[in-house]
């Protein structure tokens, strides 16, 4: 697994490289707090019930996913999935349509969950703020 997910004050950055780049067919994905919904662990089985046909990347059932896949019931939107053999994985929602799914295999997926959480809620808490001042002026 050749993966790095970058997390600053307002952005999450995710890397693919070396074969993960190739079989997920992806370089990197940018998300801006106000982008992240939320983020979560899901067993692998959970998070597979939700996954759709494979546009592009690779699939071997039980083995690995990677690369671009539909949302059942959710026309146009995609998730882009970069899981092996884990039982859990990170699960990274967006407003997005593309992809409005992010699902990885992380060994730090615990610390990851709080800090993209802390991201988006911070972009939450001061959307909410300036919606707050904007009544008042």
């Amino acid at each position: 697994m050749t993966l790095n997910v970058l997390v600053s004050d307002n952005l999450v950055s995710i890397r693919f490289t070396g074969s993960d780049r190739l079989l997920s067919l992806c370089r990197y994905v940018d998300l801006h707090g106000d982008e992240i919904t939320g983020a979560r662990l899901l067993p692998r089985s959970e998070a597979k019930a939700l996954l759709g046909w494979r546009v592009g990347g690779s699939y071997w059932p039980g083995a690995f996913a990677n690369g671009w896949f539909t949302t059942p019931g959710q026309r146009g939107q995609l998730q882009l999935w970069d899981v092996y053999r884990d039982d859990e994985v990170l699960v990274i929602d967006t407003t997005r349509p593309k992809p409005s799914r992010i699902v990885l295999q992380h060994p730090d997926r615990e610390r990851l969950v709080e800090r993209i959480n802390a991201v988006a809620n911070r972009i939450a808490d001061l959307n909410g703020r300036g919606e707050r001042l904007r009544r008042y002026l």
